[in-house]
């Protein structure tokens, strides 16, 4: 036996478990991290193969822009950055970013292939666990001031004896509209993915003896079946190949992962040789991963349960510490087995913010959770379940460690006497959480300038969209009132056209949501007309600083489009009864007194409708912007964009010296999209980072950056300007949502 001991023990390798033990030894805690598998990642690991997904829902939120920030952004950007020239494959390149961020940092000790299987508890304390590491036997006695349970089933909290839920509530118990009549024991299933590749020729699959035969299977009747979110392609495994909810995912995982071993096969086999798949002859079965994604077991309770309805409410915890935005993705209780469909996607309108009483045991006062753990109800888990969630949480309470030690406190006692404290480290340290202040306090005796700024306008034509349904522009604004704008309009008949539009105003800074009719207008447009037409708007912006102007259905009429979207102006398709069956799963929800039923933005990103000639005028990429509260898009975009040919400054003047050591500038790294493993395009590549101080010049070139967050250390001292030259980016526009010192 060896005896370790540590500030924080972290159980668990998965996403939620590699945040929480980098976030607390970035603030100089020493950790172990002890994760039972030979990888690192969990669900996203290079055994089990799943996608990070998280608030921005595969970029169909309505917040848009609404990755969560901080750990969990540094490692897709990293991902992306380590993936340029293609020389990883997926599995190969995971492995080598998780590791790359536990072995860098001196201050984690990793321990893998070891299962914490015992722990000792003493008047509400662990005192100590112990674990195990599977090949060599050796027996590790742990102690540590706060642990941390990131194991998805949680094994350490179980064993500490922690109260916990497993299954469904029933309605009754949290007045939840979508959770059963009566409580149960179904848990959503696992899913076991693989992939295949295309030979280049024509290939034969011969199926193993255990594999399913498919076929004769009740469920592959309807598994192209549109309604029921199924499907099987020739491309690898969909989400929907699950099972285990029935059982217990836990004492029963072996089985579970037999069972679907023997799915995926006949699957395959089914695909391969039922001669309903022609597009398959070339094909073959390249991997099954190792091990099935699992989604929920035990929850275990703190001193707050998140529901349904407060992600529905968008309540404002005082206690937030992380943003979830994923719907509430309810899986059907048989999995692939089941006659319903494969998942409920109960819509979630926007970002939420998670409570940290959600995250700590509430019966005992050195315990927090991080992942699909933490304290919800199962209709909550829906949401709160996904990966880049997880990992936000993991920030959150890898950061309250450093508190509870430093103060010799409770996460609970934490919480209570020093939330501002806590949420004040993990915005600075770029951790989303809504509403909550990102800029230092010092930042406001400095004023910004620019060689130049970027005009909030869409003006290079790429076609056009013909009114055949409702359209719409959602417009930030800066202002609090809106005369007029320019549209490029083509009535493409021989007749005048009534151009019928309403303004709608929204409540929800973070969320682009029309909520409520401002007022209704018409304009005629002549025949035969082509061209910029200036539409008299006559409009004040919503609570949640934006202006909707939706365009009513005339076939006659058509709206000029761009391929790009500058940031803060979306296109909407509007859905009414009408057009309603063109909607699925993903559409956004509206309230009745809309006039709509539905809105979709994804459909159009390569159709945002042009604009120009804003009266009064919008700056909404002026200098100003790289000091606004935020640094991210929040009522404004709070982004400056210089205008025309790299290279570009921005300029920030003290009105007095400002002592500091560490300079954080925020840049663009396109948060609205989730899938892609290109660098983004409107991340700064190149720059050079000038600091007047009172003594010297300090002068920093960063060449093929790839953070979001980038923090540069200098020698203590009185700063007075700041020059940053954005010298090149990856490929489009690029902009600076904000700069602090520390």
């Amino acid at each position: 036996m060896k005896k370790l001991n540590f500030d924080l023990t972290v159980a668990g390798g998965g996403m939620a478990g590699i945040c929480t033990a980098l976030a607390a030894a970035r603030k100089g805690l020493k950790v172990l991290l002890v994760n039972d598998r030979s990888v690192l990642g969990g669900n996203a690991s290079s055994e089990i193969g799943i996608q990070i997904s998280g608030a921005s829902h595969l970029g169909l939120n309505p917040s848009i822009y609404a990755r969560e920030g901080g750990i969990i952004e540094e490692i897709r950007l990293r991902m992306s950055k380590y993936a340029v020239g293609g020389g990883y494959d997926k599995g190969a390149l995971l492995d080598a970013v998780f590791f790359d961020l536990i072995y860098e940092n001196s201050n984690i000790t990793l321990l893998l292939n070891t299962s914490v299987y015992s722990c000792e508890v003493t008047e509400r304390k662990i005192t100590r666990c112990y674990a195990r590491h599977i090949v060599s036997n050796e027996i590790f006695e742990i102690e540590s001031k706060i642990y941390v349970d990131a194991t998805g089933n949680g094994v350490l909290a179980y064993e500490a004896g922690c109260s916990f839920r497993m299954g469904r509530e029933g309605k009754a118990e949290y007045g939840e509209t979508w959770a059963p009549d009566t409580a149960d024991k179904y848990t959503m299933g696992n899913t076991f993915y693989f992939e295949t590749v295309d030979c280049g020729r024509e290939v034969t699959f011969t199926p193993p003896e255990f594999a399913h035969k498919v076929a004769d299977m009740d469920f592959i009747k309807e598994i192209h079946n549109p309604k029921n979110f199924r499907n099987i392609t020739v491309k690898g495994a969909h989400w929907s190949l699950e099972y285990g909810g029935q059982v217990d995912v836990i004492y029963q995982n072996e089985e579970i992962d037999l069972e679907l071993r023997k799915l995926i096969y006949g699957i395959w086999d089914y695909i391969k040789n039922s001669g309903k798949y022609p597009e398959a002859k070339n094909y073959c079965l390249k991997r099954i991963y190792t091990k099935s994604g699992a989604r929920e077991s035990r929850r275990f309770l703190g001193d707050y349960v998140l529901t349904e309805n407060d992600i529905e409410n968008k309540i404002n915890f005082e206690d937030a510490v992380c943003i979830g935005g994923w719907p509430m993705d309810v899986h059907a209780n048989l999995g692939i087995y089941d006659s319903a469909p494969a998942s409920n996607f109960i819509p979630v309108t926007g970002l939420y913010n998670i409570p940290m009483r959600s995250l700590y045991a509430r019966d005992l006062d050195n315990l927090m959770f991080a992942g699909r753990n933490i304290s919800v109800s199962h209709i909550a888990l829906g949401s709160t379940r996904v990966m880049a969630t997880c990992a936000a949480m993991g920030q959150a309470v890898g950061t309250a460690a450093k508190y509870c030690i430093e103060q010799n406190l409770s996460p609970r006692e934490v919480t209570k006497l020093y939330i501002k404290e806590l949420q004040q480290t993990l915005v600075y340290d770029d951790q989303t959480i809504l509403g909550v202040n990102s800029l230092n306090p010092v930042m406001k005796s400095f004023k910004a300038s620019a060689t130049s700024e970027k005009k909030y306008e869409n003006v290079i034509s790429s076609g056009s969209i013909k009114l055949e349904n409702d359209y719409g522009l959602a417009l930030m604004l800066e202002t609090e009132h809106l005369e007029s704008i320019k549209l490029k309009i083509r009535n493409q008949s021989d007749t005048t056209q009534l151009l019928r539009y309403k303004i709608l105003t929204g409540g929800h800074k973070e969320t682009f949501l029309p909520e409520k009719v401002q007022k209704v207008s018409e304009v005629s447009i002549p025949e035969a007309y082509g061209g910029w037409f200036q539409l008299t708007v006559n409009g004040d912006r919503g609570e949640d600083g934006k202006l909707y102007l939706i365009f009513e259905k005339n076939p006659s009429l058509s709206l000029e489009v761009a391929s790009q979207r500058p940031m803060g102006a979306i296109t909407l398709r509007m859905y009414t009864a009408e057009n309603c069956k063109e909607c699925n799963h993903d559409s956004i929800p509206l309230s009745k007194e809309t006039g709509y039923l539905f809105f979709e933005h994804r459909y159009d990103r390569d159709r945002n409708i042009l604009f120009k000639d804003m009266v009064p005028a919008q700056r909404l990429f002026s200098p100003a912007m790289a000091l606004s509260p935020f640094t991210r898009p929040y009522g404004m975009p709070n982004l400056w964009i210089g205008a025309g040919e790299f290279p570009q400054t921005l300029t920030l003047t003290a009105e007095a010296p400002v002592e500091a050591s560490k300079v954080a500038i925020i840049f663009d790294s396109c948060l609205e999209n989730e899938t892609s493993m290109d660098m983004p395009e409107s991340l700064v590549r190149d720059f050079e980072l000038t600091i007047y101080t009172q003594d010297n010049l300090i002068t920093k070139r960063v060449q093929d950056n790839w953070r979001r967050y980038q923090v540069i250390e200098i020698p203590r001292a009185q700063v007075s300007k700041i020059e940053i030259k954005v010298i090149s980016s990856w490929g489009a526009e690029a902009g600076i949502f904000g700069v602090n010192l520390f």
